[in-house]
This record gives structure tokens, C-alpha cells and sequence, in this order.
């Protein structure tokens, strides 16, 4: 009897378990993470502001193409480009008092290279990252009063730089 009852505890935990992850399976977005409709839901999701560049190169589409909001505080918005149809830049940001921005609101990388730096005035980390399909990316990230930011471009470190100097705290 007591074999049977822990069988079924397992098998609804199982059930459970499988019923929690299909809707993120299905969506194609990681444990903890939402997807907004449009920029204006998802500052209104995070509370604040997203940093929207005042630069786009010709070749990034405008509107995004998706808003990502984790359940810790980080927000991603991604942006395709213009001729691939590819994702070419994300603006990610997380909270004050949070030390880093959540790796689920970003597609996966591994950072090749790293640098201090600054933009501006303030204090930055230029890194170029490999994405999981192996295409570079330059990104910078930095702190301002309100918020972390992080700029990720496919394509050059001049481009980023210009569009992450166009970012208003």
C-alpha cells in the first residue's frame, strides 16, 4: 500500500513538473521569464524606464521585435535587423541593487574578451561574446544611479559605441 501511494506522489510531482515546463517549452522562453507585447507593457512590467538609444544604424528594424521581463527585475529588448531578419541588438537592463543582469533575458554567450573602460563619463566593460550559434557580438555594459544597462550589437565596436553613447540615463 504504501509503495502505491509514494508511485502516485511521484508520478502527480512528474505531472506537475512537465505541466510547469511546457508553457515556457512552448513560448521558447526560459524559467522566470515573461514576454511583453510592446515596450510600453514592459516598463510598466518593470517599474521603469527602458533605455531606448537615440541612434539606430539604417540596418536595425524598429519596432522591437520582442521585450523580455524576468521575474528578479532584468528586461531585454531584442531588435532585427533589417536585412538577416536576425536578432542584431539588445538593450537589457536589472535594478538598482542588483549586481548583475539576469542571463535568462539574453540569449546565451560566452565572453571571448573583456576590457575596462568608460562611456561618457561613467565606468563600462566592453566585452566581444560568441553567441550559441557562433556569431560575435560587441557588447558594453554600465551603471547608472537607477539601473544596470547593457548594449549588445552584431556588428562593429565603433557602431556600438555610438549607439550605447546615445543611451539617456
Amino acid at each position: 500500500m504504501l509503495a502505491v501511494w509514494l508511485l502516485a506522489v511521484v508520478a502527480a510531482a512528474f505531472g506537475l513538473r512537465l505541466a510547469d515546463a511546457v508553457p515556457r517549452v512552448a513560448l521558447g522562453v526560459p524559467r522566470g521569464v515573461v514576454r511583453a507585447t510592446d515596450l510600453a507593457q514592459l516598463e510598466r512590467q518593470s517599474g521603469r524606464r527602458m533605455p531606448v538609444p537615440a541612434y539606430f544604424p539604417d540596418t536595425i528594424q524598429w519596432p522591437p521585435a520582442e521585450a523580455r521581463m524576468h521575474s528578479g527585475g532584468s528586461a531585454a529588448v531584442w531588435y532585427r535587423s533589417r536585412t538577416g531578419g536576425g536578432i542584431a541588438l539588445m538593450v537589457a537592463t536589472a535594478p538598482p541593487g542588483t549586481q548583475e543582469i539576469a542571463a535568462a533575458v539574453l540569449p546565451a554567450s560566452v565572453e571571448l574578451q573583456r576590457e575596462a573602460g568608460t562611456l561618457g563619463t561613467r565606468p563600462a566593460v566592453v566585452s566581444r561574446v560568441r553567441d550559441a550559434e557562433g556569431a560575435l557580438w560587441q557588447q558594453v555594459q554600465w551603471q547608472t544611479p537607477g539601473q544596470i544597462i547593457l548594449v549588445r550589437y552584431r556588428g562593429t565596436l565603433d557602431g556600438l559605441l555610438k549607439i550605447a553613447g546615445s543611451v539617456h540615463d
